[in-house]
């Protein structure tokens, strides 16, 4: 769809709550919105300070009655402009789906949407949500595949159905996610590239205690974007918030199908290892200090292909929806040629 097309969208959708249509038929509208500045000793382009207005997203939710809705999320990534001469940053719809819920332990969805995968994918690029600007890259951000192209090593975005639901069993809290889709591959909204499917699942474990959630997700996909390759990836979690203490771990173990020379799948894998540990310590419900050690090996069995990130930094509420962040990452690699660096960050984000 075109952008002319996705700002129509959004437009009609505003406008139909602005006339009071959304009372009478249940529609809801939210969003967020960041801005971030940088400035590194990368390279020469890195030292210049740089803003991006990174995220506007608008979400809507309109209720058809008390089991069917409809959401959607529409995304203006890194201020967009679509001119004759100029094009820049991009348009395009993150989530839309149909839900129905016959009861807290059941619930179907059909459509795009984001996989429960992780901690955050489900959040994707809602930065009101993070104690950073930026996600863990061991886990959420792109790395070199098994055939040593540059990508997520899930898919973050995907189209088909989705099963999900929450319980209770012996005081402990259980929430599910099933799901099954076309997978990568060059229109993954459309039409799938092999015969196979993507499927996954997740499944989270609060404890009688309730500060703690312990999580574990699954993906496996043929990548139509890398010949087809399989790749899968299990991944566990923690996430520990008490009093005013906030922790939170994740383990990302993929292994990816290799392919040689001539581009002939070998049936092998390599493995990849990623982790990151992070914690905070909120004051006056305001004002959150923040650590964070991330590490990404892009293969296990070779030397010196390690990614270690450092990252410091405060985050302070200016309001309940206005967050005000500042942090610093220092940049380490396992290779004696790459050259580390230090990148600083300051951002804000607004959650509407």
């Amino acid at each position: 769809m075109s952008m002319n097309k996705y700002m129509v969208a959004v437009l009609i959708q505003l406008l139909l709550v602005s006339t009071g249509f959304s009372q009478e038929t249940g529609m809801k509208i939210y969003g967020f919105f960041d801005l971030e500045a940088e400035v590194s000793n990368k390279d020469a382009i890195g030292k210049n300070l740089t803003f991006d207005q990174h995220h506007l997203n608008i979400i809507s939710i309109f209720h058809l009655d008390e089991r069917f809705r409809i959401f959607s999320e529409i995304e203006w990534e890194h201020g967009p402009r679509h001119e004759p001469s100029t094009v820049s940053g991009t348009i395009y719809l993150a989530r839309a789906f149909l839900e129905y819920k016959y009861a807290d332990y059941l619930q179907l969805r059909g459509g795009i949407f984001l996989p429960p995968f992780g901690i955050y994918n489900e959040r994707h690029d809602a930065t009101p949500t993070f104690i950073s600007t930026f996600l863990p890259s061991s886990i959420y951000g792109k790395h070199l595949n098994s055939l040593e192209k540059k990508d997520r090593l899930y898919s973050k975005y995907t189209t088909g159905f989705w099963g999900l639901g929450s319980a209770f069993f012996k005081d402990f809290g259980i929430d599910y996610h099933v799901y099954l889709s076309n997978g990568r591959g060059s229109k993954p909204a459309e039409r799938d590239d092999n015969a196979n499917k993507g499927f996954g699942g997740r499944l989270v474990v609060t404890p009688p205690m309730g500060h703690l959630r312990l999580g574990m997700s699954f993906y496996a996909d043929r990548d139509g974007n890398a010949l087809n390759s399989k790749q899968r990836v299990l991944a566990w979690d923690v996430d520990l918030d008490y009093e005013n203490l906030t922790l939170s771990s994740e383990l990302f173990v993929p292994r990816g199908e290799t392919a040689d020379s001539t581009d002939t799948l070998t049936g092998k894998y390599r493995k990849s290892l990623g982790y990151y540990l992070q914690g905070g310590f909120i004051i006056e419900d305001r004002l959150t200090p923040f650590l964070r050690y991330d590490y990404f090996d892009t293969d296990v069995d070779k030397a010196k292909d390690s990614e270690r990130i450092f990252t410091f930094g405060i985050n302070y509420s200016i309001s309940p929806k206005v967050y005000l962040k500042n942090e610093i990452h220092f940049y380490r690699f396992g290779d004696p040629n790459i050259n580390g660096y230090e990148m600083y960050v300051g951002s804000i984000a607004v959650a509407f």
